[in-house]
């Protein structure tokens, strides 16, 4: 009866132990993403257009990982914003139309919005 209890013990401790080990990566995870999409839209503005795509592309596929579909809309919106800035119209209208798709999809309602219109401004600028 104890060796049950004590491989019982031991089998839980070592579940918890997974458990935090996943916890921990996941929020390692979401730092990173978060951090990516700063220095992104750092090089944005700064006119580091390569770097920036670079981090946004990084960003979405962590946050691929992770199921984290906010940040994978927000890193394909951005990916839209940074191909605009060199010019690259159809590439820019691409994105900014599957940001508004993907932002529908787990309704935020005011990131779809924001995609749609910067889609508009694009298609309006043809």
């Amino acid at each position: 009866m104890d060796v049950i209890l004590i491989a019982g013990a031991m089998f839980l401790a070592y579940a918890g132990l997974i458990i935090l080990y996943y916890r921990l990566r996941l929020k390692e995870k979401e730092k990173r993403i978060s951090k990516l999409m700063l220095e992104g839209v750092m090089s944005l503005r700064s006119g580091g257009y390569t770097k920036a795509a670079t981090c946004f592309k990084i960003a979405y596929e962590y946050s691929q990982e992770i199921n984290d579909y906010q940040n994978m809309a927000e890193a394909v919106y951005h990916v839209g914003l940074t191909c605009e800035n060199q010019e690259d119209k159809d590439n820019a209208l691409y994105f900014f139309q599957e940001a508004s798709k993907m932002y529908e999809e787990i309704e935020d309602y005011n990131g779809r919005d924001r995609a749609f219109e910067a889609a508009n401004s694009i298609k309006n600028s043809f």
